[in-house]
Parts: structure tokens; sequence; C-alpha cells
């Protein structure tokens, strides 16, 4: 679940950069157009093993996973709401 998880940073809004630490290290980088992951860097072992939560890469702010999931998903509904209302021109 948390692979295909869409973040934003609940500090400075920041929508497509993160550092995710649990027991593995991880660089993610997102698309908000697509809402989806575009690249993610190998998992790598921490040295902070008992480490769990998510790092912003623009604010360096720490963060739980349920605080930017949570904004995240109400970004991604919002998004595509407002796509859905978006009217058609018709040429």
């Amino acid at each position: 679940m948390i692979m295909k998880t869409f973040y934003v940073c609940p500090h400075c809004g920041n929508n497509k950069e993160f550092r995710i630490f649990t027991s593995n290290f991880q660089v993610i980088k997102q698309s908000p157009l697509l809402g989806i992951r575009t690249t993610e860097t190998g998992v790598l072992p921490s040295l902070r093993q008992n480490d769990n939560y998510i790092e912003c890469s623009l604010c360096s702010q720490r963060f739980e996973y349920e605080d930017a999931a949570a904004i995240g998903k109400k970004y991604l509904q919002e998004t595509q709401r407002l796509r859905m209302s978006e009217p058609v021109s018709h040429s």
C-alpha cells in the first residue's frame, strides 16, 4: 500500500519529492499531474532502523506517513474533481 501512496507535505505543500525512512531508505519523485510516482531509488539499508517517517526534500520537515498520505489523497480527489468540471472546448 505504501508503494502506491501519493504524498503531499503538510508543512510546505511539496508534492514532488520525498525521502522515506523505515527499516530501509528510499527517495521517491512523484508527478502531481499524473498522481503517481515517476521514479524511485533502489531500497537502501537505513542506518537508523528504528525510524519510521517521511522527510520532505524541500523543507526537510519530518512527518508521519498517515498525515502526508491523507493530504495526498484529498489532493488527488480535488484535482480529479476539478478536471472533471472543466468545460470542454469544441474547436
